[in-house]
């Protein structure tokens, strides 16, 4: 029997040759790609992040307006070009209106509703449903839920830290995201401080895209989704699901028959405004609401800390900022006054730069597309059929010296008023762009400052060391040595 294995794996060499010719023999370039795994081994075997495979490709192809790219098997297409990136995201949207992956209901029934992973009218009709939940008056109403967390974390931290100490800001900060997005999305008052065993933290670790093995199972539905239908495999597990789905259901149900008061959050903007869907989509859309903001807003508040950590110089201008703000008890807008500190916003824009919240966004064509030469006078030029996946490079284009003069410095007036209209169109992008952007950005960020104003008017960090390194087994932009910082409690005169 052994010669039918050989044979086996002769016909899949030889069938992966020749889909790792889609690029070359259109006269896109590309990295050689290894048979079977594309340009991803790295990835694939924990050696590599992801948005490093595409840097390499970047960094390699500086003259072409866009290069080729195998996520395994699958051909894509990396745009260098702002302009053709503008074109993707805006311009020509109509043709790239779906995410590249796509796992629907059939695959799996939860992960398969939820807002990024509908295609077509029922993506556009779930659109306008949620919108409402993240506009600038519900995100106002939520600051204060965001700032009873925030206070939460700033006791614990009083408590711990008499002097400076070592700690882990993984900790803190994911803590405080699940308090937020439990009290915002699900309608429950946690605190996962004292309580670190409630069953929406222990829920979110077990359910949130965080290492390699989450990775493997989008790729897979992406290589081959009718062996991962086969096999059942789901984005998250049935058992955690299916308590997702309870608890939120019974969230839902306590609202609609008023046993607890209306509150200015997510979960009341689905109970007052989409009574046309079933609760199975409301419960896929809070669990995205909470998978999307989970790692992302923590992350995006230890970057901060960190380049506050090794700028110390920026973070003592960015806290006389904050320390000329009155007393918590006397603010009665925290939104207002949170979205009006420049120095802050600048600083939150500049940290985004570097460390965007996903390192790339992916679209598939929806119809034949034209992407014009592959550099500016050249007779190649690359007329794909619908379904082609298109990454968009956004950490790779975020430092990108042509539009970031010294991209690795950390460097806020690169966001000031006089400087930001210099910013080339489409080479900033951290929350994506067009239609398709994130929806929850206004409220990542909010979140993110409400626990920044607070936390670095009491404490400042310091490094333990100075390290840009990412962790090969992580989808999003992780540190690769670990998030500890030194918390040092700041003596007020």
């Amino acid at each position: 029997m052994w010669w039918l294995l050989v044979l086996l794996v002769t016909c899949l060499y030889f069938y992966s040759r020749n889909r790792l010719k889609y690029f070359s023999s259109r006269g896109v370039r590309t990295l050689p790609p290894i048979p079977l795994f594309g340009n991803l081994t790295a990835v694939t075997f924990g050696r590599e992040n992801f948005v490093e495979a595409i840097a390499a490709g970047y960094n390699a192809f500086k003259d072409q307006r866009y290069f080729g790219l195998y996520q395994y098997l699958v051909p894509t297409l990396i745009p260098r070009d702002p302009e053709l990136i503008r074109r993707i995201m805006v311009r020509d949207f109509n043709s790239f209106s779906d995410r590249g992956v796509h796992i629907d209901a059939d695959c799996d029934p939860l992960f398969g509703r939820n807002l990024i992973m509908l295609t077509g009218s029922k993506w556009r009709s779930m659109r306008v449903s949620l919108s409402p939940a993240f506009s600038a008056a519900r995100c106002r109403g939520m600051a204060p839920l965001m700032a009873d967390s925030a206070s939460a974390v700033v006791n614990f931290i009083t408590e711990t830290v008499k002097g400076k100490q070592a700690m882990d800001l993984n900790t803190i900060t994911m803590s405080y995201v699940n308090d937020v997005i439990a009290s915002c999305a699900f309608g429950f008052a946690v605190n996962s401080f004292t309580e670190p065993d409630n069953i929406i933290y222990r829920l979110g670790k077990k359910a949130v895209i965080q290492d390699t093995n989450q990775v493997m199972k989008f790729f897979g539905y992406e290589n081959m989704k009718s062996i991962m239908k086969l096999l059942q495999v789901k984005i998250i597990p049935t058992e955690d699901a299916d308590q997702f789905s309870r608890l939120f259901k019974s969230a839902l149900k306590a609202r609609r028959e008023k046993l607890v008061p209306p509150r200015p959050d997510f979960i009341q903007t689905l109970v007052d405004a989409t009574e046309e869907l079933s609760d199975d989509d409301l419960v896929a859309q809070a669990v995205l609401f909470y998978i999307a903001g989970y790692d992302t807003t923590a992350n995006l508040i230890y970057y901060f800390l960190y380049e506050m950590a090794v700028n110390p110089h920026l973070q003592e201008k960015l806290y006389d900022e904050l320390n000329s703000l009155p007393p918590d008890e006397e603010i009665k807008d925290l939104y207002e006054v949170v979205t009006q500190l420049e120095y802050l916003e600048m600083c939150v824009n500049e940290v985004l730069r570097l460390w965007p919240l996903v390192g790339s966004a992916d679209r598939r064509s929806v119809a034949p597309y034209d992407f014009g030469p592959t550099y500016p006078g050249s007779k190649d030029r690359l007329v794909a059929p619908a379904g082609i996946h298109v990454w968009l490079p956004i950490y790779s284009i975020h430092r990108d010296a042509t539009y970031w003069p010294e991209p690795n410095i950390f460097e806020p007036e690169r966001f000031s008023k006089e400087r930001k209209a210099n910013i080339v169109p489409y080479t900033y992008m951290p929350f994506g762009n067009g239609p398709r952007h994130c929806i929850g950005s206004r409220f990542a960020v909010l979140a993110a400052k409400v626990f920044l104003t607070k936390f670095l008017r009491m404490y400042k960090t310091k490094a333990l060391v100075e390290s840009t390194r990412l962790s090969p087994r992580a989808f999003i932009l992780r540190p690769a040595d670990g998030y500890k910082l030194i918390v040092e409690y700041r003596h007020k005169e």
